[in-house]
């Protein structure tokens, strides 16, 4: 599966920095993940708002710390994740995120 890892991410996650203010930001550790990109089959577009053309899914390694509401920035474009599955098959494992742009 890490073969068809192409591209890199970033994983940001919503820190608080008051009382009333959150803001995205990047961690040390969420740097530089390796990750495949692909479109979605139209089924699963359908249970997004069919957003054609701004939702993906983006395979990443089971060790990425992706969550349900971070963000995942790619060549200077961010996505928000929707949903993560960690998916596991005998000794291949690894995330699929859905993400909007």
């Amino acid at each position: 599966m890490r073969y068809f890892f192409d591209r890199r991410i970033t994983i940001r996650r919503s820190k608080r920095i008051d009382q009333n203010r959150t803001a995205y930001s990047a961690t040390g550790t969420a740097a530089g993940y390796c990750a495949s990109m692909q479109e979605p089959s139209p089924e699963k577009q359908q249970l997004f708002e069919g957003n054609i053309g701004n939702i993906f899914e983006c395979f990443v390694s089971d060790e990425c710390p992706a969550m349900d509401g971070d963000q995942v920035v790619q060549s200077g474009v961010i996505y928000s994740v929707k949903s993560v599955k960690l998916m596991d098959f005998s000794n291949t494992h690894y995330k699929r995120l859905t993400i909007v742009r």
